[in-house]
């Protein structure tokens, strides 16, 4: 089972994301160290640092990422994004390992100009 690290932010959000296309949905590979949005009705504010427990396609056990809030969606827009925060992945050795699996998992999606919840 996956562990929880240790001096974890006082904020903690579960993201569920079921398959691939939930998965490019959600990816923010625009950022330096890659990040993901989550779908949620809490409250966070701009640099609220986060601690993520992904599940995501795959795995077979959620991953535990240090992240910092670098997105608000603060309601549901007319294009079908829906309220929630963007969290941007540290550059610890866990979240690069997540970042370079998820563009392993995605591989020809990263390039699409497909909508996303942020783009």
């Amino acid at each position: 089972m996956a562990e929880t690290p240790n001096n974890i932010p006082g904020k903690m959000l579960n993201l569920i994301i079921p398959d691939k296309p939930a998965l490019y949905r959600s990816y923010m590979g625009f950022l330096q160290h890659g990040g993901l949005f989550a779908p949620t009705n809490d409250k966070f504010q701009m640099g609220d640092e986060v601690l993520l427990a992904a599940n995501l396609p795959e795995f077979n056990e959620p991953k535990f990422l240090r992240t910092s809030v670098v997105w608000i969606n603060s309601a549901p827009t007319s294009t079908g994004q829906p309220k929630g925060v963007g969290l941007a992945f540290g550059k610890d050795e866990e979240s690069v390992a997540i970042k370079q699996a998820i563009e392993e998992l995605l591989p020809g999606l990263l390039l699409s100009e497909r909508t996303t919840y942020t783009l």
